[in-house]
C-alpha cells in the first residue's frame, strides 16, 4: 500500500508543481526556473515522502498526529464489559459488587440481577474497579464529585484514574480513554512542519521568491490539510 501511495503522490505533486509553476512564474516573473520539470519531480518526491511517512505513523497509531481541525488530545485505551462497583454509605465504602454489560447496551447488571446506578437507597458509587490486562490489581477509577460531595450532571460525570490521565465518562461506561501527553505540541509541530515542507519545496527547489513561496505554501498547505490528508488517513486505516 505505502509504496504504491508513494508513487501516486509523487506523480500528483510533481504535476501540480510543474503546471502551477509554469503558470505562476510566467505571470509573476515573466520567466521560468531552469529545468522546471526536474525541479517539480524532486519537489514531488520530497512532498510524497513526507506525506507517506505521516501516513505510516497514522496507520500504526490513528489520531496521534492528525490535521489541525481533527487532532484529539485523547485516545481510546480499552473497552471493558465488566467491573466492580464501590458504593459509599455515609463515610464507609462497601464491599465491591461485580457488574457485567447487558448485551450491546451501555447498561450493566450485577450477578444478582440488579441494574447498575450511580446512586440509590443503597448509597452512591464513588469508584469503579477494572481488571486490566497485565496488571495484578484492579485499576481504580474514582468518581469526579462536586465540592459538596454530590454528582454533577450525568453527561458531566467521569471516573478518573492516574490523576485524570485516564478516564471514563458515565455515558460510555466501560470505555477507558487516555489523555495523550504533549499531544497539542506534537500536533502543532507536525502540522507546521508540513507548512515548512511546502515552503522549502516552493522556495529553494521551485525557485519562487521567499515571499511568494510562503504565500503560495499557505494556500497549498490548507488545501492539502483539509482535503487530501483526511482522505489519505482514511485510505491507510481501512
Amino acid at each position: 500500500m505505502l509504496p504504491i501511495l508513494l508513487g501516486a503522490l509523487t506523480a500528483i505533486f510533481a504535476a501540480v508543481l510543474w503546471l502551477g509553476s509554469m503558470f505562476l512564474q510566467g505571470w509573476l516573473y515573466n520567466d521560468l526556473a531552469r529545468k522546471l520539470p526536474l525541479r517539480a519531480l524532486v519537489g514531488g518526491i520530497f512532498l510524497a515522502l513526507f506525506h507517506v511517512g505521516w501516513c505510516a505513523i497514522y496507520k500504526d497509531d490513528p489520531g496521534r498526529f492528525d490535521t489541525l481541525p481533527n487532532f484529539k488530545t485523547e485516545v481510546l485505551d480499552g473497552t471493558y464489559d465488566e467491573f466492580q462497583s464501590v458504593r459509599k454509605v455515609g463515610k464507609e465504602e462497601q464491599k465491591p459488587v461485580h457488574f457485567v454489560r447487558k448485551g450491546d447496551t451501555n447498561d450493566f447488571v450485577s450477578d444478582a440481577g440488579k441494574m447498575w446506578n450511580r446512586s440509590d437507597s443503597d448509597g452512591m458509587v464513588v469508584a469503579l474497579l477494572f481488571k486490566e490486562k497485565g496488571r495484578d490489581a484492579p485499576t481504580r477509577f474514582d468518581a469526579t464529585l462536586k465540592p459538596d460531595g454530590t454528582f454533577p450532571k450525568t453527561d458531566e460525570t467521569r471516573y478518573e484514574a492516574e490523576k485524570g490521565k485516564r478516564y471514563m465518562d458515565q455515558v460510555a461506561l466501560g470505555k477507558v480513554y487516555r489523555k495523550r501527553s504533549m499531544s497539542v505540541l506534537g500536533n502543532l509541530f507536525a502540522n507546521f512542519l508540513h507548512l515548512a515542507v511546502w515552503v522549502a519545496v516552493l522556495w529553494p527547489i521551485m525557485r519562487f521568491s521567499f515571499g511568494h513561496a510562503v504565500a503560495i505554501a499557505f494556500g497549498l498547505w490548507a488545501v492539502t490539510m483539509l482535503v487530501a490528508q483526511p482522505a489519505l488517513f482514511g485510505l491507510v486505516t481501512k
